[in-house]
């Protein structure tokens, strides 16, 4: 099996991403509208929908990330629960970013091959971390405040931590399956060669 997957067509990576959003089950029309008013009609190259649940004592937390690769920009699409919603309601957060690929310094593929003494060429890799890195910007990560009172239902506003501008996504064949796993490297690959190509015709150095 090769480790990169034949590239779809515009027709079939839009519907793919369909499929994909649905199969995450968060949101999916709104995730779709959004995202794919973000393209602007340009073309979709290549996709990648990643979900992260997390559980603390009394909710539930999900995140849903979406990486649309065009001609010229890597579009990051992100959806959260607010747990500000309306009363026996729900709400969600919903942001777009616009990266030129020319920004794109670090395209970071990072694999585990597992019994590597054994290893074939094509062998899939046990999982995969992507991590992109762009400029020199710091992002800003927000979270609802509240008091010590259960009962209060005032307004506290937000606090937020600082890092350092960039992404980083995990997916495993165990946990996500295989076909993840082959669409995450495929993404990956067409993300890097976009990025070189797009740097390299603007005549700056790989990052």
């Amino acid at each position: 099996m090769a480790a990169y997957p034949s590239q779809r067509s515009q027709g079939e990576q839009t519907l793919q991403l369909e499929r994909d959003l649905k199969t995450a089950g968060f949101y999916p029309q709104l995730a779709m509208a959004v995202f794919s008013e973000s393209l602007y009609q340009e073309t979709l190259l290549s996709h990648l929908v990643h979900v992260d649940t997390h559980f603390d004592m009394d909710s539930i937390h999900r995140h849903i990330s979406a990486l649309l690769l065009t001609p010229t920009r890597l579009i990051l699409g992100h959806i959260d629960d607010d747990p500000r919603g309306p009363e026996g309601g729900t709400a969600a957060r919903v942001s777009t970013e616009d990266i030129p690929l020319t920004r794109l310094r670090t395209v970071l593929i990072a694999r585990t091959y597992e019994n590597p003494e054994r290893f074939r060429p094509g062998q899939l890799p046990a999982d995969v971390v992507i991590t992109l890195a762009w400029d020199s910007l710091r992002r800003l990560d927000l979270v609802p405040e509240a008091c010590g009172d259960p009962q209060c239902d005032a307004d506290h506003g937000y606090s937020g931590t600082s890092t350092a501008e960039d992404l980083s996504i995990r997916v495993s064949a165990m946990a996500e399956g295989q076909e993840a796993l082959e669409q995450a490297l495929r993404f990956a690959g067409r993300l890097r060669e976009s990025v070189h190509q797009a740097r390299t015709a603007a005549g700056l150095q790989a990052g």
